[in-house]
């Protein structure tokens, strides 16, 4: 199972800091990030379409540009940039529409196991 988390700054907000877990891939799909990473003495602003590599265990401070920043966090081996091709791929209209589409689908997975019963067609 893979699991892909979406998350968007606005420009002024305090800086998050966060210490990983796992391995994660970053892709910032809108805006741009500003990303320091404990130990690494760069500072890196990655733009819409960049992506990059965080190994587990480290500290990472993220911090959204002048234009805000929507980022996605891939995590189990999961493709951040493929998550946000699909998304730009969906025939529902723009993220909002996406992520209602994504919902309904969890919906229906959660109800077929909770009664545990075979997925149709």
């Amino acid at each position: 199972m893979r699991e892909i988390r979406i998350f968007e700054l606005e420009h002024g907000e305090p800086a998050e800091t966060w210490q990983l877990a796992q391995a994660m891939q970053l892709h910032v799909s809108e805006g741009e990030l500003w990303l320091t990473i404990g130990g690494d003495a760069h500072d890196y602003w990655l733009r819409a379409g960049e992506s990059m590599e965080l190994a587990a265990h480290a500290r990472v401070w993220l911090s959204a540009g002048n234009d805000n920043a929507r980022f996605v966090l891939a995590l189990g081996g999961a493709s951040a940039r493929a998550a946000v091709e699909l998304r730009r791929h969906r025939h529902a209209p723009g993220f909002a529409g996406w992520v209602a589409q994504a919902l309904r689908s969890l919906r229906s997975r959660s109800a077929r196991a909770a009664l545990n019963t075979p997925a149709a067609g």
